[in-house]
């Protein structure tokens, strides 16, 4: 319960003194205004209630008993102006009717009221009577009904304001009771009031100073290094105590940091020795990828020279393979002429034997053609092993490579990954060797069919030549060896055709292998100059950590000056 009305601010508390003392007099101020409004509404109530229906009720008997004596010296008399003075009187009769029941609309007041009509009424049947000359008759009627009902309506009023003044003198007296209370209680709070504006300006103040104090004597003892003191007891919830928290926290905070750093500099002396060897270690494995990577430089800069000159060599095959398909389309051509020669008969022999002789250099020309492709096509083999052996060097050198980046640690993660990447390009030089080695063995096994198919066709050249000299019954036999010498000159240009291809293919192979082995070549600068950078750093490093050792010294020094 204590906790719960706390301050939190000092402000707070200051404004709760005086806002006290304000309270107080305000509650005077409002329990003054309202005695006064109750004195006023009883006053009120007095004035314009009590009084006036006091007054209304004198004045409706009043109003009564001269209506009757006026009635009566009319009707003794018989004077008109007793009579008119009578009606003059009934109007303010009217009016002081409704002004009571507009005072007091009571079920007692309308009871009256009707009854002072029915007297009304019998009053003018007096005048009606008396006026037509039955005196005797309306002072009867006076007498026995007019004047009981009225002695009833006038002492009704008299009672009523007999009510009315009690009433009053009631309210009066009760008007005195008040003031005397509102004296007293005046009097009992101003003497409050003054008691407490002396109390809560020494409670406040020193609920204020007396927390800022113990404060004030801590900050002294953490100034002078004694942070061994126990923790400030926090009474309130309001600056001071905050203030006092946070002294708290503050020594508990800067001793914990001061523990930290204690244990941090004796960490940072530990592990200042094992940087340097870390660092002499990485130095160590740098210098040798970049041994390493030297080695990786020559091997591919030896397989760019090798792809260089596979390209030039594969680009004068292309040249003698479109030549040669060119050649064979003639072949084609001219067997389908000696075809058409045979058809005409044996008068053409001659001119036909002519012919043959020109088919027979042809096909010893291509026969040369075939042979010189096939040699060319085994040269090519032999500069694809060396290709081969170069990627599988560069493959090896790069994954000594990876195995020393290895060693160097997270200092190496770099030269790593240009390892992998040199890896990567000498594994898709092999493959690219070995979609080579494929088409050179597909053009040297076409070679071989060009050459077994011209053959055969010189063969029957030769054949055909002799029987066309012997005789021209062996024309069916020379068509039919012609004919299939057709086919296979047809089948000698589409192989052509597909070795043709076959070489742009390669040609265009050997062109990505230069440029892998460029890029390579690139990619192993790279990491001999990473490798450079990395050995400096090293040096750096080292001389940091001395530095560190230097000032973990220093700050273990001064420490020891903190009682903790």
């Amino acid at each position: 319960m204590k906790k719960k009305f706390q301050f939190k601010r000092i402000r707070s508390k200051i404004y709760a003194g005086f806002a006290v003392n304000i309270v107080l007099i305000l509650f005077l101020a409002v329990f003054s205004i309202a005695s006064i409004i109750n004195i006023n509404k009883d006053t009120e109530e007095i004035i314009n209630h009590q009084l006036e229906l006091l007054i209304v009720d004198e004045q409706l008997a009043l109003n009564m008993s001269e209506r009757t004596g006026l009635m009566r010296a009319y009707i003794l008399y018989d004077d008109p102006s007793f009579r008119d003075e009578f009606t003059l009187s009934i109007d303010d009769s009217i009016e002081l009717e409704e002004r009571l029941l507009e005072l007091n609309d009571s079920e007692e007041n309308r009871e009256i009221i009707d009854k002072k009509v029915q007297w009304g009424t019998l009053t003018d049947e007096v005048i009606v009577e008396a006026e037509n000359g039955n005196k005797d008759y309306a002072l009867a009627l006076m007498n026995t009904e007019v004047l009981p009902l009225e002695q009833e309506i006038i002492q009704h009023f008299k009672d009523s304001a007999k009510e009315r003044e009690a009433n009053i003198k009631e309210l009066g007296s009760d008007m005195v009771n008040a003031g005397k209370d509102i004296l007293m209680s005046s009097i009992f709070i101003v003497v409050f009031v003054l008691v407490l504006s002396l109390i809560i300006p020494f409670v406040t103040s020193r609920s204020i100073t007396k927390p800022i104090h113990s404060v004030m004597v801590r900050m002294k003892d953490i100034a002078t290094g004694v942070l061994d003191g126990e923790p400030l007891k926090v009474t309130t919830r309001d600056e001071a105590g905050q203030l006092v928290e946070a002294t708290n926290n503050m020594t508990s905070s800067t001793k914990d940091l001061l523990i930290k750093i204690q244990t941090a500099s004796e960490t940072l002396s530990n592990h200042g020795e094992e940087l340097m060897n870390a660092a002499g270690e990485v130095k160590a494995g740098t210098d040798q990828v970049a041994i390493t990577m030297q080695e990786i430089s020559s091997g591919t800069e030896t397989q760019a020279n090798s792809a260089s000159d596979i390209a030039t060599r594969m680009k004068g095959l292309s040249g003698e393979i479109g030549d040669a398909n060119e050649r064979g389309k003639n072949i084609h051509q001219y067997s389908n002429n000696v075809l058409d020669m045979t058809a005409k008969g044996i008068k053409l022999m001659e001119s036909s034997n002519g012919q043959m002789l020109k088919i027979d250099q042809l096909v010893k020309h291509a026969v040369k053609k075939v042979e010189g492709l096939d040699s060319e096509a085994q040269q090519i083999s032999k500069l694809v092993l060396v290709i081969q052996e170069v990627a599988d060097q560069t493959n090896l050198l790069a994954l000594n490579a990876a195995i020393e980046a290895a060693r160097a640690g997270e200092h190496g993660k770099g030269f790593a990954v240009v390892a992998d990447e040199v890896r990567k390009l000498a594994e898709q030089v092999s493959a690219s060797i070995k979609d080579i080695t494929s088409i050179v063995g597909n053009i040297q096994h076409e070679s071989n069919s060009v050459a077994t198919s011209l053959q055969d066709g010189y063969v029957e050249v030769e054949k055909g030549t002799k029987q066309i000299k012997t005789t021209s019954e062996t024309l069916d036999e020379i068509s039919t060896s012609i004919k299939k010498m057709s086919q296979d000159i047809t089948t000698i240009s589409d192989n052509l055709a597909m070795i043709e291809t076959n070489t742009k293919t390669m040609d265009h192979s050997i062109e990505e292998i230069a440029s892998v082995t460029e890029e390579a070549a690139a990619g192993v600068e790279q990491v001999a100059a990473s490798s450079e950078q990395t050995s400096s750093s090293m040096d750096e490093v080292t001389t940091s950590a001395e530095q560190l050792a230097k000032l973990s010294e220093e700050l273990n020094e001064l420490l020891r000056h903190f009682k903790i």
